[in-house]
C-alpha cells in the first residue's frame, strides 16, 4: 500500500513539474544578430503575390490580395504567442497613431500574417482583441493566416525573416520586424520594433510611396531628404553629408557674390564714372 501511495505521489510531482515547465516564460539566450535581415540581399525583392494565405475567416486568399495599389507594412507574427508578438504589433499601432503625414487605410495598409500554420480564425480573433489599433485600422489593418507550414516558410524566406521553434521554450523565436512593401509589392525598407520611432515609420512610408507621392505631398518628400537610412543602426538619421554639402554650396555662392561686388567696385572711379570714359577737356571746351 505504501508503495502504491509513493508511486502515485511521484506521478503527481512529475505531472506538476511538466506543467510548470510548459507554462514558464522562455528564457533562452539567443544572439539577436542571428535574426538580423541581410538587407542588401532582400531590398527590391518582390515576394510572390500568389503565396497562399487564409483570411480572418479561414477562407483561402493570397498575399497579393492585400496590396490594393498602396504600400503595405508586413508584420510576421503568430497569434498564440507568449506575448512578444502582441507587443510588436501593439508597438507598431502606437507609433502609427503618431504618424501625421500618411493615413492608415487611405495612403497605406498593414498586414499581420501568422507563420504558425496550426492556428485558425479563433486564435486570430483573440489576438486581434488584445491590440489597441489606431483610427482607420478596420479598413487598413488586416490579419491573415498561413496557408500551410511550407507557404509560411516560403513567405518568410522571401523577405529574409528568420524564425525557428525552440523545444526548450516551447515557443517560436523570431525578430520583431516590420517589412515595408512598395505599391508594386517590392521590399523597400526593414525596421525593427526594438529601436523604431514614429519618424522612422513615417520616413519608411515615404520611401515606399516613391513616385506615387502627390503634388500636395512634395513638402513631405523634401523633408524626408533631410534623413538617410542607416543600415548599421536599422533606423533613419539626419543626413549630415547633405547638410555639409548645402552649407559648402551656400558659402561658395556667398563668396562668389562678394567677389563680383568687389570687382565691379574696383573698375569704377570714386566719382562713379567708368575708367574707360574720358572726362571733358577744359582746353578743348575753350
Amino acid at each position: 500500500m505504501r508503495s502504491l501511495v509513493l508511486a502515485s505521489l511521484l506521478v503527481v510531482l512529475a505531472t506538476a513539474e511538466a506543467w510548470a515547465e510548459y507554462g514558464r516564460v522562455p528564457f533562452s539566450e539567443v544572439d539577436t544578430g542571428l535574426f538580423r535581415v541581410e538587407e542588401a540581399k532582400f531590398l527590391g525583392v518582390k515576394p510572390d503575390p500568389a503565396t497562399p494565405l487564409r483570411d480572418e475567416t479561414g477562407a483561402p486568399t493570397t498575399l497579393g490580395a492585400y496590396g490594393g495599389g498602396k504600400p503595405v507594412i508586413l508584420v510576421l507574427s503568430y497569434y498564440n504567442c507568449d506575448g512578444t508578438c502582441s507587443v510588436v504589433n501593439a508597438d507598431l499601432a502606437a507609433q502609427l497613431a503618431q504618424v501625421e503625414q500618411w493615413r492608415l487605410g487611405a495612403d497605406y495598409s498593414v498586414l499581420t500574417v501568422s507563420f504558425n500554420a496550426e492556428e485558425g480564425p479563433e486564435t486570430l480573433a483573440k489576438f486581434r482583441k488584445t491590440l489597441d489599433l489606431p483610427k482607420g485600422a478596420p479598413e487598413g489593418w488586416r490579419f491573415a493566416l498561413a496557408g500551410n507550414s511550407t507557404d509560411a516558410r516560403r513567405l518568410a524566406d522571401s523577405v529574409g525573416f528568420k524564425y525557428f521553434w525552440s523545444a526548450q521554450d516551447r515557443a517560436f523565436l523570431h525578430p520583431g520586424l516590420y517589412v515595408f512593401l512598395s505599391p508594386q509589392g517590392r521590399v523597400v525598407r526593414f525596421l525593427y520594433s526594438t529601436n523604431t520611432e514614429p519618424r522612422d515609420v513615417e520616413l519608411a512610408l515615404t520611401d515606399a510611396l516613391g513616385d506615387q507621392i502627390r503634388p500636395a505631398q512634395i513638402l513631405n518628400f523634401a523633408l524626408s531628404l533631410c534623413y538617410s537610412y542607416s543600415f548599421k543602426d536599422g533606423r533613419y538619421k539626419l543626413n549630415l553629408p547633405m547638410f555639409f554639402g548645402f552649407a559648402s554650396l551656400g558659402v561658395g555662392v556667398i563668396l562668389f557674390i562678394i567677389s563680383v561686388a568687389v570687382y565691379r567696385r574696383r573698375i569704377h572711379r570714386p566719382n562713379g564714372r567708368p575708367k574707360g570714359e574720358d572726362l571733358p577737356c577744359q582746353a578743348c571746351a575753350d
